[in-house]
């Protein structure tokens, strides 16, 4: 799901403080506040000094990151959309998503649909790029496995040639299929067509676990294992071989989000409840009225367990999902209202407020991460959870898009305001008792037409790096370089933890 665009985030603002972090938090006095932390703007944050200084221990941009290498691509007429990110071992990083325009990486130019390219681990220099010019913005999606090869994933409704040409259907195709590591060869592919008289087979989240490819999205479709899906929404493996069916389940929602593999070879799917009532779960039966759904799939499809949302508010956005090598799950993403993730119930406001709420291994109920705007700030803040990953670690980074000073975990962000400073994306990491560190602030000041943004965040973690791929405009520093970005520029960073 898209990040909410900035005019939300300004709007989130204008409307007052609505948000809290759980165990830090808004204060009165120092007495409000944890051992060690102090009050300070109506939140606590922590007395060390931070690198930066600055109100409430303020960090700056370099603080306690390494940015390994960062590059901004881009051309006047050229507006990105990247929709996916992932890494092989080696730390090769592959991006995906939609353009509008043409822009050409080096190794091949790339045009208006979706494009693929792969840049080298140490530098982030391009190795290869490959358009797929009849794929359109939100309908594309890639993994990576460990070895360097891409899968990918892409509903087709026009004539499609992937080496071999492909003519969909009245209601579309999904197709999928394998490129080759260090060229971005085509090694297979393969066309499911979609059962549904005119809703296409669209993929929202793609993964692999092992020698199989996970594939999640909207539609029905037969994946060849015996049935069709026959519902709003569905969950696949398939052979990373060669695309045969390994198992395949339908969802009544038409909202399904996100799906991530754990260690254990289970699957975690969530998304939101949407019709009100509907079955969520693929064994059926089980049912939410409103707000969100987690669930997880053993190793042929059956649910091992699920949990939804409760109270009086509502869950209005699932943005990102991810699942720790203890298999926790941590759903991203926006409320309003009294909402219950299985513990106490939190209450998040008139206003869309961003939270990261995590479920155990066996599904109960863990903490619930939320940003803090100072309440006595005499210039509103905001911030948006936009994505979340768990390292091989275990340790959760969330990137996102703020304005002002917000808090989280007990360091106050950098400072964005007007007219320095219009938009601010942010990379960080918690740990076990909610303190952040590292972080990484991306503080965009006005370009030459005077305008700035960060949006479409995609966000991959794995063994000692972190990468980041963002839509930007505007100039900031990041790491030891500097982004001089028009609209719409595709910004891709590695950092070591």
């Amino acid at each position: 799901m898209r990040p909410a665009p900035l005019a939300a985030l300004l709007a989130l603002a204008a409307l007052g403080p609505a948000c809290l972090y759980s165990p830090k938090g808004r204060c009165d006095a120092a007495a409000d506040c944890a051992a060690g932390e102090s009050c300070d703007g109506g939140v606590c944050v922590a007395d060390a000094k931070q690198t930066g200084g600055g109100s409430g221990g303020g960090v700056d941009p370099t603080s306690f990151t390494t940015v390994a290498w960062s590059r901004l691509d881009g051309r006047a007429g050229t507006t990105f959309h990247p929709d996916s990110i992932g890494a092989d071992l080696a730390g090769n990083v592959v991006v995906a998503g939609a353009l509008e325009g043409s822009y050409d990486f080096g190794p091949t130019p790339v045009t208006t649909g979706a494009f693929a390219v792969q840049l080298a681990a140490g530098s982030g220099a391009p190795v290869w790029a490959r358009p797929f010019p009849t794929f359109s913005d939100g309908r594309f999606r890639t993994a990576v496995l460990p070895g360097g090869d891409v899968l990918f994933a892409g509903a087709a409704v026009d004539p499609t040639s992937l080496d071999v040409l492909y003519t969909p259907g009245p209601g579309g195709s999904l197709l999928v299929g394998r490129l080759a590591a260090g060229a971005g060869a085509v090694t297979w592919t393969r066309e499911i067509p979609s059962t549904g008289a005119a809703a296409p087979l669209v993929p929202v989240a793609l993964a692999t676990h092992g020698a199989d490819l996970l594939v999640a999205g909207t539609g029905s479709g037969d994946f060849g294992c015996g049935a069709d899906t026959a519902s709003a929404a569905f969950v696949a493996s398939l052979s990373a071989a060669d695309g045969s069916c390994v198992w395949s389940r339908g969802l009544a929602t038409r909202t399904l989000s996100d799906l991530e593999p754990s260690d254990t070879g289970e699957v975690a799917i969530a998304g939101l409840c949407t019709p009100s009532a509907a079955s969520f779960d693929p064994g059926g039966g089980t049912t939410c009225t409103k707000g969100l759904f987690v669930a997880v799939l053993g190793a042929t499809g059956q649910t091992v367990w699920a949990r939804t949302t409760s109270g009086a508010g509502q869950v209005t956005a699932v943005r990102d999902l991810a699942v720790a090598p203890d298999g926790s799950a941590t759903v991203a993403g926006d409320a309003t209202g009294i909402v219950g993730f299985g513990g106490a119930a939190l209450d998040f406001g008139a206003a869309d407020g961003s939270f990261a709420a995590t479920w155990g291994p066996a599904g109960a109920p863990g903490a619930v991460v939320r940003p803090i705007e100072a309440p006595y700030a005499q210039q509103p803040d905001a911030a948006v959870f936009s994505r979340c990953a768990y390292d091989r670690k275990g340790k959760l980074w969330l990137a996102g898009r703020y304005l002002g000073q917000p808090t989280l975990g007990g360091i106050r962000f950098t400072s964005c305001r007007p007219p320095g400073c219009l938009a601010a994306a942010f990379l960080a990491r918690l740990d076990a008792s909610g303190n952040v560190n590292p972080f990484l602030p991306l503080l965009a000041a006005p370009d030459a037409d005077g305008s700035a943004f960060a949006d479409d965040l995609v966000l991959f973690a794995t063994t000692g790096t972190v990468t980041l791929g963002l839509r930007f405009s505007g100039t900031a520093k990041v790491g030891g370089a500097t982004w001089t970005g028009v609209a719409g520029d595709l910004g891709t960073l590695q950092v070591v933890p």
